[in-house]
């Protein structure tokens, strides 16, 4: 009798610790994901993990962002997505659309972790280069809106005690073609319109241009932690001038040379950035009129501008 309570006993001992290796050996895993959408009563949202990614229905895992963590069960799953909801009913989903947030591939039990202490610990260093490839690696386009004023003006027939204010709006687009991290090459268009007020005699004179641009653009990714990032850029361009005064025209070419520009890139998901910029051009324009007389006018402006990169 003795000997078989010692032999159970060794049997049971034997599969616990089976278990306890087996329990040991399944360690959690941090990774990093995107919240593809959230329900509009936040009770569940949709992560880019499916079948192929080992994700099964009924599946628990903790999910967290900086502030919070949060266990919750998948109830629906095909090949590439999963439909998730939190196991604690009365809580609603704390993450946003396409917030970078991660996820514990192993559940302890049925009770998630509140992340109250430092979570630099408990969730992986984000590679920003990463999950913004699209804007930071790879070739983009720009669009813009942008405030000008001048700061100077001379003109071959105005004296320079005639100038007064001139203000205009520019829009322009261009092709960013990355060939590096850090920089890219710039080529587009713009067209400006604007109106130089003169004092004595009063009179609005108004200008539109068009003009194909060219320039070149280094990131200050050093100087960032997080997704967003400073640059400067150096642009030129050329194209066509017309100028209007008392409803005489007259029209030449234009040069910009340079546009120097510091700009700031603010991305608000993985493939779309606001931009915004401030910049220093110098504008040089020979014009003639019908009459065959020629004027040469320099401007230098400021400019603000905000945009979209995608």
């Amino acid at each position: 009798m003795g000997n078989l309570r010692s032999s159970k006993l060794l049997a049971i001992l034997l599969i616990l610790g089976l278990n306890g290796s087996l329990y040991s050996a399944e360690k959690p895993r941090e990774e990093l994901m995107v919240i593809q959408t959230v329900s509009t009563d936040r009770r569940s949202f949709v992560a880019g993990r499916g079948i192929k990614d080992g994700v099964v229905k009924g599946q628990e895992i903790i999910f967290a962002n900086e502030s919070v963590s949060i266990l919750c069960k998948a109830i629906e799953v095909n090949r590439n997505y999963s439909l998730w909801v939190p196991v604690n009913k009365s809580i609603n989903i704390p993450f946003k659309k396409e917030e970078i947030i991660s996820y514990n591939s192993h559940a302890y039990g049925n009770v998630a972790l509140d992340i109250v202490a430092d979570v630099s610990n408990l969730i992986p260093k984000i590679d920003y280069n990463e999950v913004y490839k699209r804007l930071r690696s790879e070739n983009n386009i720009s669009a813009k809106v942008s405030y000008n004023r001048g700061l100077s003006q001379s003109s071959s027939d105005v004296s320079a005690e005639s100038t007064s204010n001139r203000v205009g709006y520019a829009f322009s687009a261009e092709y960013d073609y990355r060939f590096m991290p850090e920089f890219e090459l710039n080529f587009g268009g713009r067209i400006d319109n604007e109106v130089y007020r003169l004092a004595q005699p009063e009179l609005d004179i108004s200008t539109s241009r068009v003009m194909a641009t060219f320039g070149a653009t280094y990131h200050l990714m050093g100087f960032t932690s997080n997704e967003n990032n400073f640059y400067v850029s150096l642009i030129a361009g050329i194209g066509q001038s017309k100028t209007t005064v008392s409803e005489e025209s007259s029209s030449g070419m234009v040069t910009l040379l340079p546009e120097a520009r510091v700009g700031f890139l603010m991305p608000f998901t993985t493939t779309y950035a606001m931009i915004f910029e401030g910049s220093v051009e110098s504008l040089s324009a020979k014009e003639k009129f019908v009459d065959g007389t020629e004027q040469t006018t320099n401007m230098l402006n400021v400019k603000l501008s905000v945009g979209l990169r995608f």
